[in-house]
């Protein structure tokens, strides 16, 4: 069975920030698609009436998933998003590893998590 992780995080977008989160969407896709080999896939969507920004991300395994977290919560990126959004939804969907719980834990996420049932990749 695949070690991938699959993630959705969606957050509200505060009064007129739509924009400039947008802005920034494309600074976080384009230093995380050159830095991080083990992210899979990072796609960032806004709904249409901008109140929602939402990532949709595939991590190789719990380890890289770690190695993309560490690098958000430690760059510029992160306050960035945070001071422009409000409540906020995070899953990770697959073979979740303790350790990957434990520092989403230890750095303030509540995270929803669902174990693999069955399913493929391709």
């Amino acid at each position: 069975m695949s070690k991938q992780i699959q993630v959705f995080y969606e957050l509200e977008v505060l009064e007129g920030k739509a924009d400039e989160l947008r802005d920034i969407a494309r600074q976080m896709v384009a230093f995380n698609q050159q830095g991080e080999p083990e992210t899979l896939v990072y796609n960032v969507y806004m709904s249409e009436d901008d109140k929602l920004f939402t990532f949709l991300e595939t991590w190789a395994d719990s380890a890289a998933g770690i190695f993309h977290a560490d690098r958000f919560a430690k760059g510029d990126f992160v306050a960035q998003v945070l001071e422009r959004t409000g409540a906020a939804r995070l899953c990770m969907y697959g073979d979740v590893s303790d350790e990957m719980k434990s520092w989403a834990a230890d750095n303030g996420f509540d995270v929803e998590y669902a174990p693999r049932i069955d399913g493929f990749v391709r």
